[in-house]
């Protein structure tokens, strides 16, 4: 900093003084000034007063700030935040960037984007966005980070108000007898590979990843259970393994005997087709469920496979529509409707605790009421004498 004595018509002296400061701002040096000072000693006060600020790291509303974009700051915070994730959950961040934030904000000087800006943003995007929660979560991020680096002098996302959105009843599963027909029709009309993969899901409760990455290694036939340790996904069609959603979705569950049997049929047909292929002989280390694909690989499933014959089913016998996950849903209603202990339905769905269970998945379904008061009716009935 530096005081500099200037001509001015206006003052008695015929000088008045400014203050020359300077700062680096996006790795350039800038230099603010701050004149009209009748006297070096006001000039120097006011040059202490900015060294105490700037000792102290606070200089808002004092300097202007960075004038880089906003989508030139979301590359720097991004070439940060993808070492912290999985790289499928990077590229899907990086989509929902490119997709829903960056064509609103990007061109926006980020020291310029207000927190009415901001508001109408997430209300805008919520109307037409399932999840801004989301949205909201991760442009605020890029604010912090600007902030951190000393870009901004606030975040104006930060007390963004999200638009209330209605709660639908979720009715994403199927009951006993829908479960029953499904398969039934999945058995009779499908490929084996089909039967055994739905049947394992129903009856499993896995999440479609963890289905996904199973290998023949996965399960122990002889003590009928099945480790789940891995999620698959796809980064531009590759598939890609990744750990599971969290600690607790690492697990060992128990699969029934028919279950088993099934699964036993299914490695016996797919080893004699592989054996038809000119490929490898089937090992313990293969996926559960491959396809070849056009260059004669053997790839595991892509994305989208259970998503595409689940659909074709369903339109064609018109069943009752529900989506790979409600599988997922159909599995955790029923063993809650039968009484299953909470926390063991959890430790099974590889949940961190039983309330998220019950939170999540206990539907209410028209059996499970009507058995819910039978047996209340049945304890009172017992309790007459």
């Amino acid at each position: 900093m530096s005081i500099i004595k200037y001509k001015a018509k206006k003052s008695k002296s015929g000088y008045l003084y400014k203050v020359r400061i300077y700062r680096v701002i996006d790795g350039k040096r800038q230099d603010f000034f701050k004149s009209g000072f009748k006297s070096l000693r006001e000039a120097r006060q006011y040059e202490a007063m900015i060294y105490h600020k700037k000792a102290s790291g606070d200089l808002s509303g004092l300097l202007r700030v960075s004038e880089r974009r906003f989508d030139e700051v979301f590359e720097e915070w991004f070439k940060t935040y993808q070492n912290t994730v999985e790289r499928t959950t990077s590229v899907r961040t990086d989509d929902l960037f490119r997709i829903h934030i960056l064509p609103v904000l990007g061109k926006m000087k980020i020291s310029k984007i207000t927190p009415w800006q901001c508001q109408n943003f997430i209300t805008e995007k919520g109307q037409t966005f399932r999840n801004i929660k989301q949205v909201k979560s991760y442009t605020s991020q890029v604010f912090d980070f600007a902030l951190k680096m000393k870009l901004i002098t606030e975040n104006p996302m930060k007390q963004t108000i999200l638009p209330k959105r209605e709660r639908k009843k979720s009715d994403n599963f199927f009951s006993v007898e829908e479960l029953h027909e499904f398969l039934d029709i999945i058995k009779a009309e499908e490929p084996y590979k089909n039967y055994a993969l739905f049947r394992l899901l129903a009856y499993s409760g896995l999440r479609k990843g963890e289905l996904y990455s199973l290998r023949w290694s996965d399960i122990d036939f002889d003590n009928q259970l099945l480790s789940i340790s891995k999620n698959l996904g796809r980064i531009k069609g590759k598939a890609v393994e990744k750990s599971t959603k969290n600690r607790f979705s690492i697990r060992q569950i128990p699969l029934d005997t028919e279950t088993i049997s099934i699964l036993k049929e299914w490695k016996q047909k797919s080893r004699r087709e592989k054996g038809q292929l000119s490929v490898t002989p089937l090992i313990d280390s293969d996926y559960m469920f491959t396809f070849v694909d056009r260059d004669g690989k053997i790839e595991p499933l892509y994305q989208d496979y259970i998503n595409s014959v689940l659909k074709r089913i369903i339109r064609k016998h018109g069943l009752k529509k529900i989506t790979p996950h409600g599988f997922r849903h159909t599995h955790a209603t029923l063993m809650i409707e039968v009484g299953v202990d909470p926390v063991n339905a959890a430790k099974r769905l590889g949940h961190a605790s039983s309330q998220m269970t019950l939170d999540t998945y206990s539907h209410s379904t028209v059996a499970g009421e009507k058995k819910a008061i039978t047996k209340f009716v049945d304890y009172l009935d017992s309790a007459k004498g």
